[in-house]
């Protein structure tokens, strides 16, 4: 949705307009009757001042949704989400939140791509560097500085397929010398029918007025509809289909074993971050037996993986995830993830 940061200006001050219309009505009928009684005068006063109470809490709560809330939603549903990606995310020339890539590589640089989807990009992370790409690059630089290119491949929304394409085209252009594949387990979501696959596209949206009118109004959609639509309470029951399905899985390891063979012939290291699902996160989590097979998975193709689940346990899913209505990791999984990876490919110092 391409709407500016905080909305359209006119939208806003047509709040204040309506604000200023209902307490001028209301400041002109007290003058008006001033020294009146009866039942009418006392039914429509209270009336008027009801509705200057309750359009100054409409707009408060707009004026709070448009400027100050600063969070995104896991689906990309909320106007705040896109003002927070206006306000906190940018991307470089290529298209990745990260700073401008080198074109030339100095000898004894070691390339590093950090490939994924919004886990990578650090969907709901304010700061670049609070990313797992982003604190691997840091600690990497202060141990022998100008040795390590850590980049920032992650692209929200993006599938094994989406990455498979840019994996073969990055191996072939940029002089890569390693790549970490930032695993989410929806990444074979692509591969669901069509009706299984969220769409946030074909989310229902609000009919009788635009939908960048009101931050507000946008929000009370989303909780009064979107939050019970079938598209996303339905999101965690189909990915588990995606693993048992024999079919599913099995053009999912294709892919696997395409982009193993892409890095082993151009003499890439590829390792492979499994990362936890965390809206469902915790001693009921549904999918262990998912991380299980992707793991054996890139192991029978030769491939290191580190699967994270370990390092989150015992910690509750409410400290992980960015807020209450988005599950993306938060600056501490991301942190938590980094010192893994460092540990695991670089040796923790």
């Amino acid at each position: 949705m391409n709407f500016p940061a905080a909305g359209y200006l006119s939208d806003y001050l047509g709040f204040w307009a309506i604000w200023l219309a209902i307490a001028g009505v209301t400041v002109y009928f007290f003058r008006r009757t001033r020294g009146r009684t009866g039942r009418l005068r006392l039914i429509a006063g209270n009336f008027l001042v009801f509705l200057s109470l309750l359009w100054t809490g409409v707009v408060a709560a707009e004026t709070y949704l448009r400027y100050i809330y600063d969070a995104t939603d896991s689906y990309a549903l909320m106007l705040t989400n896109f003002s927070w990606f206006q306000r906190h995310v940018h991307f470089n020339s290529n298209g990745f939140r990260d700073d401008e890539f080198a074109v030339e590589k100095a000898p004894g640089t070691v390339r590093i791509a950090c490939v994924g989807d919004s886990f990578t990009m650090g969907w709901g992370v304010r700061d670049p560097n609070d990313t797992f790409p982003g604190r691997i690059g840091i600690a990497l630089e202060k141990r022998t500085p100008g040795r390590y290119d850590v980049r920032n491949y992650g692209v929200p929304g993006w599938t094994t397929g989406h990455e498979l394409t840019l994996i073969d085209e990055i191996v072939k252009t940029s002089k890569i010398d390693q790549v970490i594949l930032g695993y989410c387990l929806n990444d074979p979501d692509d591969l669901l029918p069509p009706n299984k696959w969220f769409n946030r596209e074909a989310a229902p949206r609000i009919t009788w007025m635009a939908p960048t009118r009101s931050f507000l109004v946008d929000r009370l959609w989303y909780h009064l509809k979107l939050a019970n639509d079938p598209q996303v309470r339905g999101f965690f029951d189909w990915m588990k289909e995606a693993y048992d399905d024999p079919k599913i899985w099995g053009a999912q390891t294709d892919r696997f074993r395409h982009i193993a063979n892409t890095c082993r012939r151009s003499g890439v290291r590829l390792t492979v971050v499994v990362f936890p699902l965390f809206g469902d996160w915790g001693d009921k989590y549904r999918f262990h037996t998912c991380h299980d097979r992707v793991v054996s998975a890139w192991k029978a193709l030769g491939i290191e993986s580190i699967d994270l689940r370990q390092a989150y346990a015992g910690i509750a899913s409410s400290d992980l995830v960015v807020n209450r209505y988005d599950s993306h990791p938060n600056d501490r999984a991301h942190e938590i993830a980094s010192k893994v990876i460092l540990d695991r490919m670089f040796g923790a110092r």
